[in-house]
């Protein structure tokens, strides 16, 4: 009877530790990149110029168009030669670079996540008054410099951006040819277009 008695309690005790869930071990910690405020300056330096460059390279051959053939002529360079110059600026200043809006005529200008949040949270505000962003963040694949200048509608701008009704008709022909899902009209002087955006890696620290 003992010997029973004894084997129960084990038996009980048996079933008692069986049912206590072992303990998950914590993940291991991710530690950021150590930041070396030297290198966070460089490469905030680099992605400004970047997104500068890509602007004046794109404006000064938009407007070299626009004295030289007129609207059309402009919007046939810009179709033609805008992604390649965007690639020309990356890899001089080997930078992630672009443009973005939210009404695109260039589906290939959606732009990075960071972007699009930046241009959620600033769109209808006045180009005057939209605030651009000059940051250093730990990324996925280490600390990154970001940075966006606001686009701002010019008066010259309006002949391919302004009111669907006061486009030319040559023009809206070339636009619907080249972009038959154009979004970027309805703007008016002082609209923010967009934005010009450059995103470099920081070095990594010396050990």
């Amino acid at each position: 009877m003992k010997m029973l008695v004894v084997l129960l309690a084990v038996a009980g005790c048996s079933r008692d530790t069986a049912s206590v869930p072992t303990p998950k071990a914590d993940p291991p910690e991710v530690k950021a990149a150590p930041v070396d405020p030297a290198a966070d300056a460089d490469a905030l330096v680099k992605a400004n110029e970047a997104a500068g460059l890509l602007g004046t390279s794109l404006k000064q051959r938009i407007l070299q168009e626009m004295a030289d053939g007129g609207p059309v002529a402009a919007i046939a360079a810009c179709s033609d030669e805008a992604q390649a110059l965007t690639a020309q600026v990356r890899g001089q200043k080997q930078v992630a670079v672009g443009r973005a809006s939210t009404k695109l005529r260039n589906p290939n200008n959606s732009g990075p996540e960071w972007v699009k949040e930046w241009l959620a949270a600033t769109e209808g505000t006045p180009a005057a008054e939209a605030t651009g962003l000059s940051e250093v963040v730990n990324g996925p694949n280490g600390r990154v410099a970001r940075v966006i200048k606001p686009i701002a509608v010019e008066a010259p701008c309006l002949t391919c951006h302004g009111a669907p009704e006061a486009i030319p008709e040559d023009v809206k022909a070339v636009l619907a040819e080249r972009y038959p899902k154009d979004q970027a009209t309805g703007y008016a002087v002082g609209d923010l277009r967009g934005a010009l955006w450059a995103e470099a890696r920081v070095a990594s620290a010396t050990p």
